[in-house]
């Protein structure tokens, strides 16, 4: 398992590198309440696709019962190390690298684990080595790139599009009240009664309001296509 792991390491590519490099993530892991030593792995898909790609990665290089977790994904026969006679399980937890970001995932590989019986109960502790579990992370993010980017790169060009069309609508929507604010402006200058006068003030007031939220909207939805476009270009290098 271990060197078949390695030799992937010829077809790393550029974007992998520059965005999945393992590192120590044991302070980062602690600020997610879990007091525990772990590697960390940064990747530019979201944690959902992430997760199908290590589930079918898995499921090529041992049994299926990890497909069961949700984020904690099991493997018995992905062994860090050929020392690692105790065979024990390695524990991920896949989640949300940024928050403000649904593209990107962090993986965390425990350190500290457990080998099992034939019963299933766990017997002796192990703790594997830091620098062992990067290394595990860095051929990993190789392993399930092409997979992985083939999904996360259908995911935003549909993102994308759906984005693009409610640009549109917006735009459509901008237009009709510009036209309306054009109307009630007339209507107001036109009307010499004073009582009606005030009726179109107010509904003008309203409209104005609906065309200032309308321009935020499409300045923000703006800002996020030129971003799913960037970040597209680079999936597709």
């Amino acid at each position: 398992m271990t060197n078949k792991l390695f030799l992937l390491l010829g077809s790393l590519l550029l974007y992998t590198i520059v965005m999945a490099q393992a590192r120590d993530g044991t302070a980062d892991l602690q600020r997610s309440k879990l007091s525990q030593s772990a590697a960390l792995l940064n990747l530019p898909y979201s944690p959902d696709i992430t997760r199908k790609a290590f589930s079918d990665y898995l499921s090529k290089t041992s049994n299926k019962d990890q497909k069961n977790a949700k984020d904690y994904l099991l493997s018995g026969n992905t062994l860090l190390a050929k020392n690692n006679v105790s065979q024990a399980d390695m524990h991920f937890l896949i989640g949300n690298r940024d928050k403000q970001n649904k593209n990107e995932s962090v993986i965390y590989l425990k350190l500290n684990s457990f080998s099992t019986d034939e019963n299933g109960l766990k017997t002796s502790p192990y703790y594997f080595d830091m620098q062992q579990a990067m290394d595990y992370l860095d051929n990993l993010a190789v392993a399930i790139q092409p997979y992985a980017a083939g999904l996360q790169l259908r995911s935003q060009q549909k993102d994308l599009a759906d984005s693009k069309k409610v640009n549109v609508s917006l735009a459509d929507e901008g237009d009709q009240l510009e036209a309306k604010r054009i109307m009630l402006n007339y209507q107001i200058s036109e009307n010499e009664r004073e009582s009606k006068v005030a009726h179109l003030a107010k509904r003008k007031l309203k409209n104005d309001k609906k065309i200032d939220e309308n321009l935020l909207a499409r300045a923000a939805l703006n800002n996020s296509i030129k971003q799913q476009t960037a970040a597209l270009a680079l999936l597709k290098l």
